[in-house]
């Protein structure tokens, strides 16, 4: 593992860590609050724009734009220094907020999404940066329970908010709501964070840029497509998997041939920087699987409604928050393994319980215990990697090496949601046949007195073995962080804060 404890200059100046640390947090609820506040007022947005044929745009083409840029982000951090680029994320995600609010079309408002995605590419991946240029690993693990504190309350209390706000102001309002928050965020950054590291002269690797923007938009955009968006054959599809995948292997084959490569191969070259990544597209498939298969297991299969599909899942967001903000704890005592260990036994725990409440016909109350554990998983699992992948790499590739953690999440879990949801797909097609109006109207609310049962069953069983493989991913998660670094040295990493000068932590 690669030592960080050589004295270094700190990266920021010290006497202004609280003022930074303050503004990281902003941009941390601004980022958590559109993740949720929108969903909320689509329907509002949809009757108000005319735009059901374009609804899931709305969302893929953030996912899309956000994820591609996340790597971009991060080496730009290291080569132009971190404050400049995320003065430039927060204001193109201010810039996308405002002209969402503006839109008075479906393609404008997707178009502004685009760029809002565009700067959220680079929020959370440099705010995470930052930190750990900021504080020593020591203090860094405490900051990350912040993180999640304030990300967990912000998803808890978006949708609400974002209900409020479209009842009471109008669904422009949502979109408004979070500007105070970059502005004070961007004055903050712009005042008070000043860096000592000069520009590197190393050049971009625009090639590899170009090829991996290619290979992950053509492998989300089939994803996407397949899972509910503007309707392409299968065809189409297979060909946007194919380029995707060969776009891949040009991206990876540049990166062991180019002097200054984009994402360093040594990351994946390494087991203690390979294995959270790996972990992170693994913890991606459960979120995404967990958001995405239980609420319609609970409505679909269990014939419940649509607030009990959503108060099935809450839990997963509170016990996500709490759980990080116990690991930012063990991870001093435990260090990276142990803490990963812990929350990938916790995740599999959760999906055994699924199955066994898909097998033995379990209440919601069951259902709802089960995302519990799935939640109380998330944070020693998500906290673990970030920190785990900061102490193993050098403060010059910190940027990048950070935000592939939120990006291998990201692909991952499109992914594995993707083919999750074609398992999903042939297990009904072979149970229905082509009754498939019938199980789009059942899944949609519209239940049939008496051919409900029959689908409702079908869709119970179709759902079984999707849960069957989030729980074997949930196997391999718990054997991947196996190979986290384990107990490391917790002295002063390289480019961190001495923590005598003024500790915003000790309050």
């Amino acid at each position: 593992m690669v030592r960080m404890d050589e004295p270094q200059p700190p990266r920021f100046d010290p006497r202004r860590r609280t003022p930074v640390l303050v503004a990281l947090l902003l941009v941390t609820a601004m980022a958590a609050l559109e993740g949720t506040i929108v969903s909320t007022a689509m329907p509002t947005i949809i009757g108000d724009l005319s735009g059901l044929p374009l609804y899931s745009w709305v969302f893929s083409i953030y996912l899309l734009t956000s994820t591609v840029t996340m790597p971009l982000y991060g080496r730009l951090a290291d080569l132009h220094g971190r404050r400049r680029v995320l003065l430039v994320a927060i204001a193109l995600f201010l810039a996308g907020a405002l002209a969402c609010a503006a839109a008075r079309s479906m393609p404008a408002l997707i178009g502004a999404r685009a760029l809002q995605g565009l700067g959220a590419g680079g929020v959370m991946p440099i705010a995470l940066t930052v930190s750990g240029d900021l504080f020593s690993l020591r203090e860094r693990a405490r900051v990350q329970g912040l993180f999640s504190g304030i990300w967990g309350a912000s998803a808890l209390v978006g949708p609400m908010m974002g209900a409020a706000l479209t009842l009471t102001f109008g669904w422009r309002s949502i979109f408004w709501a979070i500007v105070p928050l970059g502005a004070i965020a961007f004055g903050l950054v712009f005042t008070q964070m000043r860096e000592t590291r000069a520009r590197r002269p190393e050049p971009f690797d625009l090639a590899g840029g170009f090829t991996l923007a290619l290979a992950i938009t053509a492998l989300l955009f089939a994803t996407l497509q397949g899972s509910g968006g503007v309707g392409l054959g299968a065809g189409s599809r297979v060909a946007l998997l194919m380029l995707g995948v060969g776009a891949g292997l040009v991206f990876a084959r540049l990166q062991g041939r180019t002097e200054h490569p984009l994402v360093p191969p040594v990351l994946f070259a390494r087991r203690e920087t390979a294995a959270p990544y790996v972990a992170g597209a693994l913890l991606g498939t459960t979120i995404f699987g967990v958001d995405t298969f239980v609420p319609l297991f609970v409505q679909g299969a269990r014939g419940g409604t649509a607030a009990a599909a959503g108060a099935v899942v809450t839990p997963i967001v509170l016990f996500w928050a709490l759980s990080a903000a116990m690991a930012a704890r063990a991870i001093v005592p435990f260090g990276f393994r142990q803490t990963a260990r812990i929350g990938a036994a916790l995740i599999l725990a959760g999906f055994a319980s699924l199955v066994a409440c898909a097998m033995a016909d379990a209440g919601v109350a069951w259902i709802s215990a089960a995302c519990v554990l799935i939640g109380a998983g998330l944070g020693p699992s998500s906290i673990s990697q970030v920190l785990a992948i900061q102490a193993a790499t050098h403060e010059r590739e910190r940027g990048v090496a950070t935000a592939l953690v939120p990006f291998s999440r990201t692909v991952g879990g499109a992914l594995g949601v993707g083919a999750l949801g074609a398992l999903l797909a042939a297990g009904l097609s072979h149970r229905l046949g082509g009754a498939a109006e019938t199980a789009g109207r059942l899944l949609a609310g519209h239940h049939d007195a008496v051919a409900a049962p029959a689908l409702r069953q079908a869709l119970e069983q179709s759902l079984l073995p999707v849960f069957v493989v989030l729980l074997a991913l949930a196997l391999v998660q718990v054997a991947v962080s196996g190979w986290f670094p384990g107990k490391a040295d917790l002295g002063p990493q390289e480019g961190a804060v001495p923590s005598p000068v003024e500790d915003p932590l000790q309050a």
